[in-house]
């Protein structure tokens, strides 16, 4: 990520799983369009995914997105 581009998405990688963050609006509605969340999974702003799928999500996320901040 350059400097100049925004944050769209924060990632915190806790091991076993990995919370992703959406920190715009129209992060929010690509995650609501396009990722099957369970309500169990949100935690706060964010939802938790297995670690072994976060790989080719947060994949698919930077090609439509951009902005992927790891914390």
């Amino acid at each position: 990520m350059t400097m100049s581009e925004k944050v769209n998405i924060e990632v915190r990688d806790e091991g076993t799983v990995v919370l992703i963050t959406p920190v715009f609006k129209q992060a929010k509605k690509w995650i609501d369009e396009n990722v099957q969340v369970e309500s169990w999974q949100w935690l706060g702003q964010g939802f938790a995914v297995d670690h072994r799928c976060a790989e080719d999500l947060l994949e698919g996320m930077q090609n439509e997105l951009g902005g992927i901040q790891y914390l």
